[in-house]
């Protein structure tokens, strides 16, 4: 049975987990950074457009059954059904839309319809469904190690290697190839892996779905379509309305923020099935130090990152090229939006742990409203600020909705422990202002000065609340 103590050692193992993810998944944005930098503002540009493109229709294909097996592995612990209940229903569902999706696509492209190169980067589309599945299926079962290191480090990395690698070797269409092999790779090792969990588990076709995981699943398939447009929204009017080339400059930026992003978003696999396999009564008592804990992880592993690119933004976005360089004040509202997305929006995986699927539904609909026209106005007057301001409108907006659903349910997550990371990031925004406002300028050495202060600071921090939670464990 499922206590707050066996939930604090999976979410400590989980933390060390995405620390590494973390790490790790610094190579993919360096190799992003040298792809932008071989194949050019424009040619990258089309490349992220399209790549969040194929991502929109293969999050789609899953119909929300791959976020549903979140939910639906934990209950399945908890009702003593077959613990691989769920799985490949869902597998073969999503492989088989993405499947028909690539037909369509292939067929239009060779109409005319739609641009050529379209095609190739079509083919990636069934891998990107089964990892997606599969993916989901290892953190369900709190086993998150196993998607951090094959989506944080092997296909992140393999994927821009061989598009670097067959560019080099003439091989034509090398970024759609490069990001066909490392999703096939992804996927095999997905499968590798969820056998050896499930070892009774047919693999045979099989789309019989559990009218329970369905019913939870199908909000979350229309919501990952919303938020798929909502994500992608500020860079495709980007491309629409400012040209490829800033569109390449805005998905640089983007790129560097996702450093930050990464942390959040790595936790929400970890939270979602804690939180649903907890019963009403544990909801009372354990969700809050649960998601203080998670807070605090998040807050503090985000915040080093944060300050070093606010203290080093033009050594960061050089790493690209000089052609990449536009409206780098940009780049500071997207930092800002996602350290207060790590300590405001967390609250959405609570959502999502209690199966009120529905409502995200609902509240990311208005959200992709607000994005569109915000992006509308914004982005052809502000150009890049335009769009990052954008972002963070529609982001706001969704914090402030699940915050106040929350209370309403009862749920008020917060403690007064969380007191410190405001502070840390009231900080980081007014050094961001400092630095930004033209009446301070410091040198580098200052620089490393200041880092290696904050860096020491924030480590002694994570000491401290370490300690507390093993003192607080023994009593």
């Amino acid at each position: 049975m499922d206590n707050l103590e066996t939930d604090h050692k999976f979410l400590q193992k989980s933390t060390l987990f995405g620390v590494v993810g973390t790490v790790l998944k610094i190579c993919g944005p360096l190799l992003t950074f040298l792809l932008a930098r071989i194949f050019g503002p424009a040619e990258f540009g089309f490349f992220v457009s399209t790549q969040a493109l194929l991502l929109t229709i293969s999050h789609s294909s899953t119909l929300g059954l791959d976020k549903g097996l979140y939910w639906f592995l934990p209950q399945n612990r908890l009702n003593g059904n077959k613990p691989y209940d769920g799985i490949m229903g869902s597998f073969w569902i999503a492989t088989g839309i993405a499947f028909i999706s690539t037909v369509i696509i292939l067929i239009l492209a060779f109409t005319g319809l739609v641009a050529g190169e379209l095609s190739w980067y079509a083919l990636a589309l069934v891998f990107y469904s089964g990892s997606f599945v599969l993916s989901n299926t290892s953190e369900g079962n709190r086993k998150p190690q196993n998607a951090i290191f094959i989506n944080s480090f092997l296909v992140a990395v393999l994927s821009p290697l061989s598009s670097i690698a067959m560019h080099f070797a003439g091989i034509p269409h090398a970024l759609p190839l490069g990001l066909l092999s490392g999703q096939v790779c992804g996927m095999a090792a997905h499968a590798l892996l969820v056998r050896r969990q499930f070892g009774d588990m047919p693999w045979k076709p099989d789309i019989y779905i559990s009218k329970k995981l369905l019913l939870y699943s199908l909000p979350l398939g229309l919501n990952e379509v919303v938020t798929s447009f909502i994500i992608r929204s500020a860079l495709w009017m980007v491309m629409l309305f400012l040209g490829a080339e800033s569109a390449g400059a805005y998905a640089i930026m983007v790129t560097i923020s996702n450093g930050v992003q990464t942390i959040r978003v790595s936790f929400n696999p970890i939270i979602t099935p804690v939180v649903a396999g907890m019963n009403k009564d544990r909801l009372q008592t354990d969700l809050k130090p649960v998601f203080t804990y998670c807070v605090r992880m998040v807050t503090l592993i985000q915040l080093v990152i944060a300050f070093f690119i606010v203290l080093f933004p033009g050594e960061v976005m050089s790493l690209a090229g000089k052609g990449f360089i536009r409206q780098p004040e940009a780049l500071g509202i997207l930092l800002f939006m996602q350290i207060l997305m790590g300590f405001f929006d967390m609250s959405s995986t609570i959502i999502n742990g209690i199966g009120k699927s529905l409502y995200t539904l609902k509240m990311n609909t208005v959200c992709l409203a607000v994005a569109l026209i915000s992006g509308y106005f914004l982005i052809p007057r502000f150009g890049l600020v335009g769009a990052a301001l954008s972002m963070f409108s529609q982001n706001l907006t969704s914090m402030i909705w699940n915050n106040i659903y929350l209370y309403k349910l009862r749920l008020w997550p917060y403690s007064l422990k969380l007191v410190p990371q405001l502070i840390w990031m009231l900080a980081l925004l007014i050094l961001y202002i400092v630095l930004n406002c033209g009446t301070v300028e410091f040198v580098m050495w200052q620089k490393i000065s200041i880092y290696a202060i904050i860096f020491a600071a924030l480590g002694l921090q994570f000491s401290k609340q370490k300690n507390r939670n093993e003192t607080n464990k023994r009593r």
